[in-house]
């Protein structure tokens, strides 16, 4: 997840838990990167254009990231404990392979969703005979 434009890019970002996200500084400014959520409290002190810090994500959760710089800089990396998720792309779509067939649980975060956790759930079965599932996310 690198600093560019002095945002995050991307802005979100969903990884497995126990993965470690490289935070390199793209930017001519230098950054500091912190979090207050509790699946990861951690500071990152102040790097230059062109170092990069990394850390890692061994309780899954939602992080909230910003930069002590920078107050208008914030993004989110979502840690999953599951194979089956993936970011939804500009249009709501989101494609996941190996899901397998039967009841499932849907889980669906946004920073600004107005739900305890900023998650809702829906219980859905999966059927059929591909193990690739494409589903469009409309949250209303």
């Amino acid at each position: 997840m690198a600093q560019r434009g002095e945002q995050f890019v991307p802005g979100t970002l969903v990884v497995a838990k126990g993965s470690t996200v490289a935070f390199p500084n793209l930017d001519r400014v230098r950054h500091s990167i912190y979090s207050f959520s509790k699946p990861a409290r951690f500071e990152i002190d102040l790097y230059g254009r062109d170092q990069t810090r990394s850390h890692s994500f061994p309780v899954s959760g939602s992080v909230k990231l910003g930069c002590k710089i920078h107050d208008e800089m914030r993004g989110y990396i979502r840690v999953v404990d599951t194979p089956h998720a993936g970011k939804s792309d500009a249009n709501g779509y989101v494609q996941l392979t190996g899901v397998p067939t039967g009841g499932a649980r849907i889980t669906v975060w946004h920073p600004q969703l107005r739900a305890p956790g900023g998650e809702i759930g829906r219980s859905v079965t999966i059927s059929g005979g591909s193990n690739r599932h494409v589903m469009k996310v409309t949250l209303r």
